[in-house]
């Protein structure tokens, strides 16, 4: 097994490491965190995920209780029952963070349990007995699942576990086998899984969307891109090289707690789930659970925008169109704005934004007039008006603009181009007609920002 500490980070596997950090710290605070690595084969995906054991954290449970029951909180047919007393009297011992892993060609018995033959087939005492699959003994641990793709299509019926695993937190499992009572338990466990999504059978959100969507977060893993960082992986770091330091995750759990989010931060995410109609509301529970991590990792007990910049696209990849992500991590960038909040630094109310002076606004409005005038020139051409001759002065061209107001003029049906159908564009407001604001909005669908989102900040 790869030590955690002394493998290479590189642009391309940075937020692989970042999420396995997170997901260790909620798995020990009681909370799964569910990740897919997806990319090219031979990226190092799996690598990265196994040699998380060497970095886990130790956890408590009743002593020799094979479903590493707390003692808080007995969850197994075994202890549940019990009174306080007799677990007590059971004692207690310290075990390393559970890591199992469930392969494509895994049986159905073997991942969720089956009858234990040898119990039942034993010479004196023999009785049926239920003998505990992977997923139950990795409660308040990890579970990792290599080639997801191919399992949920070669395996629907692990698929179906899996779903039932991961679709509450914590999640359920429960066996039925002829000669035994059904058993039913909670489970928490953190589902890790990898794949490469241009192999067969494809992307898991085209096989098994709903599975898919299980996910917390998904981490598009890609190929190192500089000679020394693959010099380093070929034949390891230089001597005076440090190793990573893994985070302190007994430390940290105390913390997780008291992670507050802000009204700003709030705010923010429900705009976002309302105003692009994301499908699922996990998305946005799995921004808001990741961003709390991230704050906590790096020790803040508040979210600041930046860990919503960080893990949007990590919520949100496997669930919107590339367009529609481009445009939420835009509104999150640019939301600070409107709330005097500055970029590295938490919100601290809602102010006027220093920087929105007159002279900075004029020249905004500048750059407004000079952009619409060139995209105006741009769809003319476009539409064969003449696109190389030069435009004849519009009506309200000579007047002066309000900064930070679209500039007057007439308006291209930018979307008109898109599907080849000509059509004549409105000369501008004439006098004591209505203000026209904004006219390059009908381009918002070719232009993933108007122009006024170019300038701000």
């Amino acid at each position: 097994m790869r030590d955690y500490a002394h493998l290479i980070r590189h642009p391309g596997v940075e937020n692989l490491f970042r999420a396995l950090e997170m997901a260790v710290l909620s798995t020990y605070v009681g909370k799964p965190l569910h990740l897919h690595a997806q990319g090219l084969r031979g990226t190092g995906k799996t690598t990265i995920m196994r040699s998380v054991r060497s970095i886990l954290p130790r956890i408590l449970r009743i002593k020799g209780c094979i479903y590493n029951c707390h003692p808080r909180a007995p969850h197994c047919p075994a202890h549940r029952d019990l009174p306080v007393e007799a677990i007590l009297e059971l004692g207690q011992e310290e075990i390393v963070m559970p890591f199992l892993e469930i392969s494509a060609s895994a049986k159905i018995g073997t991942v969720v349990g089956t009858i234990d033959l040898e119990r039942l087939t034993a010479a004196e005492g023999a009785k049926a007995v239920l003998l505990p699959g992977t997923i139950p003994l990795a409660h308040r641990g990890i579970i990792l699942v290599d080639e997801i793709n191919r399992l949920a299509d070669i395996a629907p019926e692990l698929a179906d576990v899996l779903l039932d695993v991961m679709g509450t937190k914590p999640g359920r499992i429960q066996v039925e086998e002829t000669g035994l009572p059904r058993v039913e338990m909670s489970v928490t466990v953190s589902v890790w899984a990898a794949s490469n999504p241009d192999e067969d059978p494809g992307p898991l959100e085209e096989i098994r969307r709903q599975l898919s969507d299980r996910f917390d977060l998904s981490i598009t893993v890609s190929r190192p891109g500089r000679q020394d960082v693959v010099k380093r992986i070929l034949f390891g770091p230089s001597r005076s090289a440090v190793p990573q330091a893994a985070p302190d995750f007994a430390a940290l759990a105390g913390l997780v707690p008291r992670v507050k989010v802000p009204e700003q931060i709030k705010d923010l995410v429900a705009s976002i789930y309302v105003d692009f109609s994301l499908e699922s509301l996990r998305g946005v529970e799995a921004m808001v659970q990741a961003a709390r991590l991230s704050a906590a990792l790096d020790g803040r007990t508040e979210v600041a925008r930046e860990d919503v910049l960080m893990v949007a696209p990590l919520a949100l990849e496997h669930r919107v169109d590339p367009a529609t992500l481009g445009r939420i991590t835009n509104r999150i960038r640019t939301s600070g704005e409107n709330s005097g909040e500055v970029a590295g630094q938490r919100p601290t109310g809602v102010t006027a934004n220093p920087e929105r002076t007159p002279e900075r606004e004029e020249q905004r409005g500048g750059l407004i007039r000079r952009l619409g005038a060139t995209l105006r020139s741009m769809a003319s051409g476009l539409s064969g008006n003449g696109g190389d001759g030069p435009r004849a002065p519009e009506q309200g061209d000579g007047e002066a603009d309000q900064p930070g107001e679209a500039p007057h003029g007439r308006q291209d049906d930018l979307n008109s181009r898109r599907t080849g159908v000509r059509q004549d564009c409105p000369p501008g407001p004439g006098a004591g007609d209505p203000e026209v604001r904004a006219p390059l909005r009908p381009g918002r669908e070719i232009l993933s920002l108007d122009p006024e989102d170019w300038v701000k900040g």
